[in-house]
């Protein structure tokens, strides 16, 4: 609800992107821990985000586990 319908979807793709390399960027044991893991994400979004929107919004990662 913080963006424009036409910014958002590519704003979300590179968010998807980020995620992932946040991920792939990450130690096995980092992997292991879910909280360190979400303060990275949460971290590399918030930075992105910020950067592209000139808003801070609120970044709420959910790790499930498949």
């Amino acid at each position: 609800g913080f963006m424009s319908m036409e910014e958002r979807s590519e704003v979300l793709q590179e968010a998807r992107r980020i995620v992932m390399k946040t991920v792939d960027s990450s130690t096995a044991e980092e992997r292991g821990d879910w909280g360190v893991m979400q303060e990275k994400i949460r971290t590399d979004l918030k930075r992105y985000l910020t950067k592209q929107t000139s808003r801070r919004p609120l970044i709420m990662p959910v790790i499930l586990e498949l």
